[in-house]
């Protein structure tokens, strides 16, 4: 798989990383466990098999994200992706739209008018881990904006990551 994501900016990567850091240590689901070198805190906008790396956009990438309340998606009996939502606002909207017309062939899930955009927090809790996860992730809220530093092409076969614009 491949992805279009934005990338956060040194304080408010920080800001996702002691959220993941706090769910480690109470030895629970999280991101921070995945010690992959390109494994950061980021914004997905399109993934597919076949997106190519773009060469520019036609709309201004959005300068911060507004995290809004935590996001739950099914991932198999019992289990979940945990995140947080991200508003959409008239900036993230229009490039995300832009993204889409500079890197068509997305997901269904991805396209405007389906996507979901979060900042993922743990891949695959069980249930019985929610009610401890959001205890803990209340001890370390993010902050009332996320400032974005870039945007980034992931390519999963190659692991390899590509900055954009």
């Amino acid at each position: 798989m491949r992805s279009i994501e934005l990338v956060l900016d040194p304080d408010a990567e920080r800001a996702v990383r002691d959220a993941w850091a706090a769910l480690v240590a109470a030895d629970l689901p999280s991101m921070g466990r995945h010690t992959s070198a390109t494994n950061a805190p980021h914004l997905t906008l399109t993934a597919g098999e076949t997106l190519a790396v773009p060469s520019g956009f036609d709309a201004p990438r959005p300068t911060a994200l507004r995290p809004a309340g935590l996001l739950l998606f099914p991932a198999g009996p019992g289990r979940h992706v945990l995140g947080v939502s991200v508003v959409v606002d008239r900036a993230l909207a229009a490039f995300h739209e832009a993204v889409h017309r500079a890197a068509p062939g997305g997901v269904d899930t991805s396209l405007p008018g389906r996507w979901a955009p979060h900042l993922t927090l743990a891949r695959r809790p069980r249930d019985v881990d929610l009610p401890r996860m959001l205890e803990v992730l209340a001890s370390v809220p993010l902050p009332d904006t996320l400032g974005v530093a870039g945007v980034r092409h992931w390519d999963g076969k190659t692991t390899t990551v590509t900055p954009v614009g």
